[in-house]
Formats: structure tokens, sequence, C-alpha cells
């Protein structure tokens, strides 16, 4: 059921075809291509449509041709049955494979569900795993990338059509579906006034971490947060790189450190994707005009986990509005899109140029 989602290639002659964005195509990647696609399949995951069982498809084949540099983790489940992926891009040769001291970069995507957070990180993935130029980012970090969080909130959107962005949890009188996973984390969970009415888009739950998928998230953090260096949470619907607090105006200690990380990262997708709108970054409150308590990056903030963002990337509803004055350029997707991976090379270049384990430059 899921061939017409496939994303490979036909037969690739030589490891240095430049194709999907890679200058130079590492073998086990092509050796994937060559066995898995079909002839009127798409090579390159940018160009498929985004959906549970393309991540899945995507992640076991990696799993199975790229063992090397690519580990991928299924130990949890949604309600509806749908695995939660924990995705380690690394060198795991020999003399890597129990190296703990690398930092990481922890990534997450899909909470509101939508499919273009889980799109742009699995191209990310893609480029890890397959672009040998970027040997180095995957020699000096630990990626942990968590694709899809909301699978089950994918699916419904992409099938019924409709704006939602909660799991589909039935609720405790079964009269509704659906937790917001982005106010389900336990940081300042109960400092807002409390939507207990499951029929409201953003119902918080019963308590924190009252769902397996933020639950998940929040193992993950744990797991990680002794090396972890940055987690960014990518969600649908924007164009900022967001920093803490979103539960209060107050500002963080550090602001200004993360102002300055902030403003490089910006600085570098601006200068590929700042052709209709900038790139911007103010507080997760400031973004909101309120408070949103529960976060996912007020609680990895809390952890000591620096270099927390909220990053919210394709324009969503703001396109509409844009093209009432002006029509988009060709290729404006995809523009944002380089931009976007432009600023998780940033990232990189900021953490393994910075020695200390706390700094945030």
């Amino acid at each position: 059921m899921y061939r017409i989602i496939l994303i490979f290639i036909v037969f690739v002659p030589a490891y240095d075809a430049n194709l999907c964005g890679c200058k130079s195509m590492r073998k086990c990647y092509v050796d994937m291509l060559n066995i898995l696609k079909d002839k009127d399949e798409e090579a390159c995951v940018e160009n498929v449509a985004t959906g549970a069982g393309t991540v899945m498809i995507f992640l076991k084949a990696l799993k199975q041709y790229c063992p090397e540099v690519v580990k991928v983790e299924e130990k949890y489940v949604t309600y509806e049955g749908r695995h939660l992926y924990e995705v380690i891009v690394t060198n795991n040769t020999a003399k890597h494979v129990d190296d703990d001291t690398k930092p990481v970069i922890l990534i997450e995507a899909g909470q509101l569900a939508g499919s273009e957070s889980t799109n742009l990180v699995l191209v990310l993935i893609q480029q890890l795993a397959a672009c040998i130029e970027y040997e180095d980012m995957i020699e000096k970090v630990k990626w942990v990338i968590l694709p899809c969080t909301n699978p089950d909130g994918l699916e419904y959107t992409r099938y019924n059509r409709v704006q939602w962005k909660k799991n589909l949890k039935p609720s405790d009188d079964q009269m509704n579906h659906g937790v917001d996973l982005s106010r389900n984390f336990d940081h300042q969970w109960s400092a807002c006034k409390k939507r207990g009415n499951s029929f409201s888009p953003q119902y918080p739950g019963l308590s924190p971490f009252s769902e397996n998928e933020t639950r998940f998230v929040r193992d993950v953090m744990n797991r990680y947060k002794n090396q972890a260096r940055a987690y960014i949470s990518v969600r649908k619907n924007g164009h900022s790189l967001l920093f803490p607090y979103a539960y209060t105006k107050v500002k963080v200690d550090d602001e200004a450190q993360y102002k300055k990380v902030a403003e490089k990262i910006v600085e570098k997708i601006n200068q590929r994707a700042g052709i209709i709108q900038l790139f911007s970054s103010e507080s997760i409150f400031s973004m909101n005009g309120k408070a949103h308590c529960g976060h996912s990056v007020d609680y990895a903030f809390d952890l000591g986990i620096p270099n927390s963002f909220e990053m919210r990337v394709f324009l969503g509803s703001e396109t509409e509005v844009v093209t009432k004055f002006q029509s988009l350029p060709r290729g404006y997707h995809n523009s944002l899109l380089l931009g976007y991976l432009s600023g998780f090379k940033k990232l990189y270049e900021i953490i393994t140029t910075d020695k200390s384990k706390n700094a945030h430059f």
C-alpha cells in the first residue's frame, strides 16, 4: 500500500551523483536507491507527499542500508499504534560507536500535526546520511532527530483536510479526541487557565505528560540532557526562531546569549531564504502575545539544555496573505527549505566552535 510513496531512484552509476542536494553521495545511500527504487518513484524525500508511511519506509530503508551512519529506535507507539521514531545520525564505525563525549543536537518535529515540519527534518536526515560533504557534521556531533512526534495528527490532517493540531486519543467521556501536545509538558503546566473542555483545540490534557507522544519526547530529552547542546522544536506555520519563555514575558537569565545565537542563525537563513519575508527571532511569549504553558522548549530549558528554541517553518496562512499582494516566485518553497537547512548547519558551526559544555556561543 505504500509503493506510491517510496522515495528512491533508478540506477545511479557512481557515488558522486549530484542528487538530492548532495555534491557527492555516500555509497550505502546509492546502493539503497539502486536496489529499492522503481522507475516511476521519486528519489528525494522533499519531492514526496509526507505521511506516516513515508516516514516509516524511509527510516527502515536507512536503517537497513546505512547502519554505519544511521540508527533508528522505535520503542514508543501512539494511541492508534503508529511508531514514534528516534533517529540517531552520527559516525557509527567501530572506533566511534561507544563515544559518549560527542555533543548532541536534538531536533524534534511534528507536535502540531501537519506535514511541513516533518518533511523538513526528513530532508535534514537525508542530507546528513547521504551527502559525503557533511561528513564532519556527523563525525563531530550526534544528531538525535524525532521526525514525527504526532503521526496520528499528521494522518488525520492529510485525509480529512481539516485544521487539526492535537493527537487522536479519545477523551475520557468518549465525546471528543485529542490533546494539544505542545501544552502537555511539565513546565508551568498549571500556570495558564485550563481549558477543561476536550473540544478545545488547545486542550492540554488531564495532567502533564498524559500522552504517549510527550512522554516519548521527555524520555529522549532526559536521556541526552548531559550531552545535549541544543534542542530545536520544529513547528508549522511561521517563519521565525523563538527562544524561552513561552509561559511568561519575564526574560530568561541568559537572554543576551540566546539572542546572539539566534541572530547568527537568522542571518544565515535570511541569506538563503529572505525572498518575501525575513526570518525573525524573539521570545515565544512575544510571538504568541500570550502565555503558552506546558511548552517543550521551556521544559528543555529547565532541564539545562542550552540553545533551546522553537523553530517555525513555512509561512502557512501568512502565505495566503502575501499572495493577495504579489505572487510567490518560482521555487519559493525550495528556497525556504534550503534556508532552514543552512540554519541547522549554522547551529552546528556554533556548537562545534564552542569548547565549553554549557555556553551558547
